[in-house]
């Protein structure tokens, strides 16, 4: 009876990890917006040859995702394939964690992997690609989920990984980790005070001491200065966040794009706050589950209201139906007709969504796009195999996009001068195997990734792409169709810039008498 009950477990659990793993690597091989989809691509490939960020590229966001992809390559070679492991990885493992939070809430195991399944469809795929606003959020969430598991079963190791998992977290992106962090304190606060558990603090604090011991090394191994990461990472992303809700004008349809979020969201509330006096002085732990639920829910709509990347965030339906079914699975027993309706709705928009974002490609432009007319990146080259190449710049012809992107490479093949490539498709280096000194993770137009003329950081910037510049002796700039209008290149004196242009793709810039 014992080994029945084992084995189903497993099946449970095994099930859903090969669902969840599958359809995030089905989709991501679908569809190309080169600047997010390549964007740890090349400079996991330089890590591998030595380079490191903050020192070798000026980044915002993810260096944890960089060397995260670098072991892969590392350990399955520098492919496509091994590109979109990751990303799969992500995906089956926070679902099962949130699965597993489910089981130890609610015994029901057929609505807990109802939930769980719908959660695997609208997290990672409407990206697939490592990107830092999912890889952030989906760690701190298994942070939320250690948390509620650990005083649930009362078991000392989850206290350690929290921790462990936000600091990954913060090292794939700032926001949304911070503002979900600042979400998990309150509830542990009043969790450690309420029921006496301060002694619990010590293992926050060994896990948190070997994290800051981890980047220590971090910093120390690759000769990183620490003004650099301070500027790259913290003074600088906080003036993006700044300049973007100062400039934030509510709209009625900037609030209503939700709508499926709040159709959760405030009847949760209402179920949460009904009897707040009666569950937060007693043992019930449900209640300390929603009221995390409603704190994160809030934070990550403010953060996708600040971002100017597409809405990601729909995994919050699936996750708050689950909320509200645990909260009212006890009165629902004699009105199955309210699950019903909660399994419908939930089914209706997981579907709804999982349309728009993962089978149009709405993240990568791709919504208008016939995605059918895709043609194979082995075209580019062999290690892009299973990649189907569409974009929304050749929505009708990939192919002259492709014979463009190879003509360009094997122009910059031949260059025997020390390069420097300036471009959205961030698998130059890796295709050509040598590093093309790529100077940031995102050419950036705006003064998003890259601080414009305006921003007090910009003369750091410029300082540092000078010293780069010269540190590998630039004499060949390349950049790409997209890049012509860069930040970047108002560094430079138009009048030391020697300009041909090579194809409607290819620019070449002789800069050695910028470097005089």
């Amino acid at each position: 009876m014992v080994k029945e009950k084992q084995s189903y477990f497993f099946a449970d659990y095994i099930i859903l990890a090969l669902f969840s793993f599958y359809i995030n690597f089905y989709y991501s091989n679908i569809g190309v917006l080169a600047q997010d989809t390549f964007a740890y691509y090349d400079t996991s490939f330089r890590i591998l040859n030595g380079s490191a960020p903050f020192k070798d590229y000026w980044t915002v966001s993810g260096p944890f995702i960089d060397y995260l992809q670098a072991t892969i390559f590392f350990f399955f070679g520098v492919s496509w394939k091994s590109y979109v492991i990751i990303g799969s990885i992500l995906n089956s493992l926070i679902t099962i964690i949130f699965y597993y939070t489910l089981s130890i809430f609610h015994q029901n195991k057929l609505s807990n992997l109802f939930y769980a399944s719908c959660f695997s469809i609208l997290a990672n795929p409407s990206m697939g690609t490592p990107f830092p606003d999912h890889f952030s959020t989906f760690f701190s969430l298994a942070g939320i989920f250690f948390f509620l598991i650990a005083i649930k079963t009362d078991k000392k190791f989850f206290w350690f990984l929290i921790p462990i998992f936000f600091f990954f977290a913060f090292f794939c992106k700032q926001s949304p980790s911070s503002y979900i962090l600042l979400v998990l304190l309150i509830p542990l606060s009043i969790y450690l005070f309420k029921h006496k558990k301060l002694s619990l603090i010590k293992y926050l604090l060994v896990s948190s001491t070997f994290c800051l011991a981890l980047l220590s090394f971090f910093f120390i191994a690759n000769e990183i200065n620490f003004k650099q990461f301070l500027y790259q990472y913290i003074l600088f992303p906080q003036t993006i966040a700044e300049k973007r809700i100062s400039e934030y004008q509510f709209t009625f349809n900037s609030i209503f794009q939700y709508k499926f979020i709040y159709l959760y969201l405030f009847p949760l509330i209402l179920i949460t706050f009904m009897n707040f006096k009666k569950n937060f002085f007693s043992e019930d732990k449900i209640f300390l589950f929603n009221f995390i639920g409603i704190l994160l829910s809030i934070v990550l709509i403010f953060h996708q209201i600040i971002t100017k990347n597409f809405i990601f965030i729909f995994f919050l339906v699936p996750f708050l139906g689950s909320l509200i079914h645990v909260s009212l699975s006890e009165s629902l027993r004699s009105k199955k007709y309210i699950i019903f309706l909660l399994f419908a709705v939930t089914f209706f928009i997981t579907a709804k969504y999982h349309l728009r974002f993962n089978e149009d490609r709405k993240m990568l432009n791709l919504e208008n796009v016939i995605i059918k007319n895709n043609v194979d990146s082995e075209l580019i080259h062999s290690s892009l195999k299973g990649l189907k190449w569409i974009t929304y710049k050749y929505p009708s012809d990939p192919i002259k996009e492709i014979e463009l992107i190879k003509d360009s490479l094997e122009i910059i093949n031949k260059d025997q001068s020390n390069i420097m490539l300036l471009t959205d498709y961030l698998f130059f280096s890796s295709v050509l195997r040598k590093d093309l000194n790529n100077p940031s993770r995102w050419p950036s137009l705006q003064d998003a990734s890259n601080p414009g003329t305006k921003n007090i950081y910009h003369p750091i910037y410029k300082k540092f792409i000078i010293d780069l510049i010269k540190f590998k002796k630039i004499e060949t700039l390349y950049t790409t169709v997209d890049n012509q209008g860069d930040i970047f290149l108002k560094i430079f004196d138009e009048k030391c810039l020697k300009t041909k242009v090579i194809n409607d793709f290819l620019t070449k810039h002789d800069i050695r008498n910028c470097i005089k």
